[in-house]
């Protein structure tokens, strides 16, 4: 009876252990690794208030203004501010009263720049060196300076040639030209002192219907599309700019615009890996140090439901508010180390559903680390919005709603890859006539035209 007993006890025991091994095993799969931060960046996110935090993980876009505001330039446009009224505005060109404040009291850390921004191009080389300046003097970090610049139809910088759609890329089916495109795109904006290119598009073109991607993805082949993203990053990080691939999980397979709606994708998980998830795979395998999220529900990712504070519905957690996408599927499955960045918070799949503090706090802690327009400012009215926002996520760190690690980790993910690209510790001259008349001239290279030419029918 006894030997028995022991033999028992000893095979309970081995599968004990064994079951725990597996369960170890088959939960860890999911656990991103620790990322490692470098000493000086992590005394720098140390000595930081909650405030320079929040200001740290915001990419602020300062493209429109109030028209009474700016009353001697044209108006340019009407838009829907807050989604309440339509507002004439105009072009944001040069710093003002709003935008200084919003650098000098609530820290902004990083900025996008729209086609508005650059119209004029001493002026637009002058308004970058001026917000970066601004920054460096009054919170002694530079800024992420973004833009849209994929060629076709998503071209910010008018004043140089305009380069085809990617898929015009994809077809010629040699990835040297599109590394080729990857440099000429970050010559481009390294003219106006950009550092960071919101390319490539790392979507594949699986449905006819789409319109928001459609000819800006490289292929309809997953494979083809991750080839050709991938040329398109390590041309842009070959002139140190830092190039973002979007958009996670993947935007091609919607017949919904998320700037106007939610989009859903009903595909299975089994299907998003061997398709959607490819070119990303590809991507994060040669290190790519950002990645933007998509507006989108994605079933098969992640079927939890949340409850849309602006709308009282309980609807399925869009892929830039979920955790399980972001950090388990993203950072743990796939081994993404580097910045997770959110697509515009002000896109009506987001927008008409949260309202701007409750997308801000759902994003941050779903692994989000740089929020894209957390809110649209536009007038100097608008600041006490942005002094709730700031309250309202000062109080989600208190309460441990938003707990104070995920913040330190994402505003460290940000500080870290401004020192990976040599922003960190850099230092800015006022421009002079030889830069102003040096940007004219990396804009107008007949190198360019030469090869846009090669693409004309």
């Amino acid at each position: 009876y006894m030997r028995v007993n022991f033999t028992a006890r000893f095979f309970t025991a081995v599968f004990l252990i064994s079951f725990i091994f597996i369960s170890c095993k088959t939960s860890s799969q999911n656990i991103p690794v620790q990322k490692k931060f470098d000493d000086d960046v992590v005394k720098i996110v140390s000595s930081m208030s909650v405030r320079e935090k929040i200001g740290q993980v915001f990419l602020m876009n300062f493209r429109f203004w109030k028209h009474l505001e700016i009353p001697n330039q044209e108006i340019v446009n009407e838009v829907y501010h807050t989604g309440t009224e339509k507002i004439p505005v105009t072009g944001v060109r040069r710093i003002n009263p709003t935008i200084e404040k919003m650098i000098k009291t609530y820290h902004v850390g990083n900025v996008i720049i729209f086609t508005e921004n650059l119209k004029d191009t001493d002026e637009a080389v002058k308004f970058i060196y001026d917000l970066q300046n601004l920054a460096v003097k009054n919170n002694g970090i530079p800024m992420l300076m973004g833009v849209d610049q994929e060629g076709g139809r998503v071209t910010r910088i008018k004043q140089s040639v305009k380069f085809p759609p990617a898929r015009q890329i994809g077809l010629t089916g040699d990835t040297e030209i599109a590394f080729t495109e990857g440099q000429y795109l970050a010559e481009q904006i390294n003219a106006f002192g950009i550092n960071l290119d919101f390319a490539p598009d790392c979507d594949v073109d699986s449905n006819p219907k789409n319109r928001v991607i459609g000819d800006r993805s490289y292929s309809t082949n997953p494979e083809n599309a991750g080839d050709f993203s991938l040329a398109v990053y390590k041309g842009l990080k070959s002139k140190n700019v830092i190039a973002c691939a979007k958009h996670f999980p993947g935007h091609g397979d919607t017949a919904i615009d998320s700037h106007v709606g939610l989009p859903r994708i009903k595909k299975s998980k089994s299907r998003w890996l061997k398709c959607e998830a490819v070119p990303f795979k590809m991507n994060i395998s040669e290190e790519i140090p950002m990645i933007m999220t998509a507006h989108i529900q994605y079933p098969a990712l992640d079927n939890s439901k949340i409850k849309a504070d602006r709308t009282q519905k309980e609807i399925t957690r869009p892929a830039t508010l979920s955790k399980k996408i972001l950090t388990e599927i993203l950072r743990g499955e796939l081994g993404f180390e580097g910045v997770i960045c959110t697509d515009a918070m002000d896109m009506h799949a987001i927008s008409k559903n949260f309202t701007e503090s409750r997308a801000v706090i759902e994003a941050l802690n779903a692994g989000a680390d740089l929020i894209c327009h957390p809110l649209e400012v536009i007038s100097f009215e608008d600041i006490s919005r942005v002094e709730k926002m700031y309250s309202d996520i000062e109080k989600a760190v208190s309460d441990g709603t938003l707990p104070v690690e995920r913040l330190d980790d994402a505003v460290m993910r940000i500080v870290q890859l401004k020192k990976d690209y040599r922003i960190l510790y850099r230092k800015y001259s006022e421009p002079s006539k030889k830069d102003f008349d040096n940007t004219k001239k990396i804009l107008t290279q007949k190198k360019y035209q030469d090869f846009a030419d090669r693409f004309k029918q």
